[in-house]
């Protein structure tokens, strides 16, 4: 799984001001898309069922820091 940094303008509590802020992300490749879809076609649909509900129980929640403060 390749890895980026995802970057987006948010309010800054402790700056109090909208500043850039920072958090690691990670994006499947093209490989393992074609792996899941035999995956799902093999099992009759046990699989996606299986990789929707591990994606909603991975799902990024915060993360973010501030490019100035670091908080």
């Amino acid at each position: 799984m390749a890895t980026y940094i995802e970057e987006q303008l948010k309010y800054c509590k402790k700056c109090g001001e909208t500043t850039k802020h920072f958090r690691n992300n990670s994006k499947s490749s093209g490989f393992m898309l074609l792996v899941h879809l035999v995956l799902t076609v093999a099992t009759t649909g046990v699989w996606l069922v299986l990789v929707i509900v591990w994606k909603i129980l991975n799902t990024k929640i915060g993360g973010w820091k501030c490019s100035e403060c670091g908080s």
